[in-house]
């Protein structure tokens, strides 16, 4: 072959490795750390106007929704951040991947669930980079940069196991967590003011958006996860957008000074933290490549919220009601009708398979993986049957804030199980009882008792963790039940609140 014929070949190679290389969409990932499932002033549910906070200042989340797909029915995988975390990275149950509790928890040999210290914590066996055997569960960052993406991941990290670097991150914060949030740069070390990056949201951003100006000038498609501390406690904003919020009427309403100047904070850092998505989104268009990036917003898991006056969901985090696993999605990207809304059942766990679909890197799943590629939803294609009658598995084996519980839903319908009170089901028809009030398990035991045992197969086929029985339960403190309301058919009369210490603290509401 003469040297003109190899330059030629060598330059068809490199033309079609870049038209693969185009067809990749670049992915960025904006992950919120407790945030409502109507924490944003879109309406998850077109229809409810409790499932927005209207008053928000949020334009750049609307313009994301105006642009892509806003989904009614997105679950996070876990009432609290680590586990669903978890569960996002790897694509996997938390009763598979055995990460589901936040901290201070593990697990004995014998498969029962006990507390640990923070130190043995450290040790657990789940997203460790050599778990159980040698048998490492692949996570997004593994997944993607198997398949030639450059992979970044700032801010909270929270898994433990060495942190991203040992998960297939190029970039990252190392391994961070709730308490790397303090008055300091994450990177240096150094003490830092954060009155003009709260909740280090600006830091993170600028991370972010030069990870992906150098990938966009090498040509490499790209993955940033921008895992925020914001909206967690410890709520900061800048002083200007707390000043702008303090002059909102809407908070005139809210008697407790406290409870009015927590609604005012939050609602500042939500702007603030709006503002830095703003950036993001500007710098893809700045680069050119706004087109060809799937930009994902949600949140770690729900959290109950001041919403004027009226929470239209039941719990709390850390519980496996509506308001502790029910999240905002939002997803904007190639092929994605504007403006598009999707009533189908997702849950935090389909992340890695659809990042996989639309990287073109499926072949570097894990065989164990639970979740489902959303790509056919989000390009509104025919749905697979996999999709439209699915269950979804929530597992909390602990005894920490809520009790030992499982759950399943399989379209409308919802059922939880409480390990302390194995006789009583708990059945709802989300449709038309999202805030789970009306209990129908007596009206419909069939229904009950079959969803309680495919649940319970799934979980054990699974490998799942369950707690030892405790003889001491308490009867009457069932649930957490704000507005202390017994559920239909019951016969009982749940203390108010559930959990005391929720009830105590609504000061800290979102």
């Amino acid at each position: 072959m003469t040297t003109t014929r190899l330059i030629l070949a060598f330059a068809c190679l490199a033309f079609a490795a870049t038209l693969k290389a185009a067809d990749r969409p670049n992915i960025v990932f904006i992950l919120i750390d407790d945030m409502p499932w109507f924490g944003t002033p879109v309406r998850m549910d077109a229809d409810m106007p409790a499932s927005a906070m209207a008053f928000r200042h949020m334009p750049n989340v609307e313009k994301l929704a105006a642009q892509g797909m806003t989904f009614r029915n997105a679950r996070a995988a876990a009432g609290m951040c680590a586990p669903a975390r978890c569960s996002i990275q790897t694509g996997m149950m938390t009763a598979r991947h055995l990460y589901s509790g936040n901290g201070g928890f593990g697990t004995k040999t014998d498969g029962t669930v006990k507390y640990m210290s923070r130190k043995e914590d450290a040790a657990l066996p789940l997203l460790h980079p050599e778990p159980q055997g040698n048998i490492r569960f692949p996570s997004i960052g593994d997944v993607l940069k198997t398949s030639g993406y450059a992979t970044a991941h700032f801010g909270k990290w929270h898994l433990y196991g060495g942190g991203p670097a040992k998960h297939g991150f190029d970039e990252s914060d190392g391994e961070t967590d709730n308490k790397t949030f303090r008055p300091m740069d994450p990177v240096t070390g150094k003490n830092t003011d954060t009155s003009e990056d709260p909740k280090f949201i600006f830091s993170i951003t600028k991370r972010s958006v030069d990870f992906m100006e150098r990938q966009a000038k090498a040509g490499k498609p790209f993955y940033v996860q921008l895992s925020h501390y914001a909206t967690h406690a410890a709520y900061q904003a800048r002083k200007a957008t707390l000043e702008k919020n303090d002059k909102n009427p809407v908070f005139a309403t809210i008697e407790s000074k406290r409870e009015r100047a927590t609604a005012v904070l939050c609602a500042a850092m939500a702007e603030d933290l709006d503002t830095s998505i703003g950036i993001v989104l500007a710098k893809l268009d700045e680069l050119g490549i706004a087109q060809n990036t799937l930009v994902v917003f949600t949140a770690d898991n729900g959290y109950q919220g001041w919403n004027e006056g009226h929470d239209p969901l039941r719990g709390a985090k850390w519980w496996l009601w509506e308001d502790g696993v029910r999240v905002p999605m939002i997803v904007r990207g190639p092929g994605i009708p504007a403006g598009s809304h999707s009533a189908v059942n997702v849950i935090g766990y389909d992340f890695l398979p659809t990042f996989a679909d639309f990287a073109g890197a499926t072949s570097h799943l894990s065989k164990d993986v639970d979740g489902i590629s959303l790509k056919p939803v989000l390009l509104n294609q025919p749905l697979p049957e996999s999709l439209l009658n699915r269950a979804l598995y929530f597992h909390y084996p602990h005894y920490r804030v809520s009790p030992p519980c499982s759950a399943i839903v399989i379209g409308d319908m919802k059922l939880l199980h409480f390990y302390e009170w194995p006789n009583d089901s708990f059945l709802y028809n989300l449709a038309s009882d999202l805030g789970e009030r009306s209990n129908l398990s007596k009206a419909k035991p069939e229904v009950a008792a079959k969803m309680q045992r495919d649940m319970m197969d799934r979980l054990k086929a699974v490998g799942g963790y369950f707690p030892k029985p405790n003889p001491n339960a308490d009867p009457k403190a069932k649930r957490y039940d704000p507005s202390n309301l017994s559920d239909q058919g019951e016969g009982d009369d749940p203390e108010a609140g559930g959990d005391k210490k929720k009830a105590a603290g609504k000061a800290k509401k979102n």
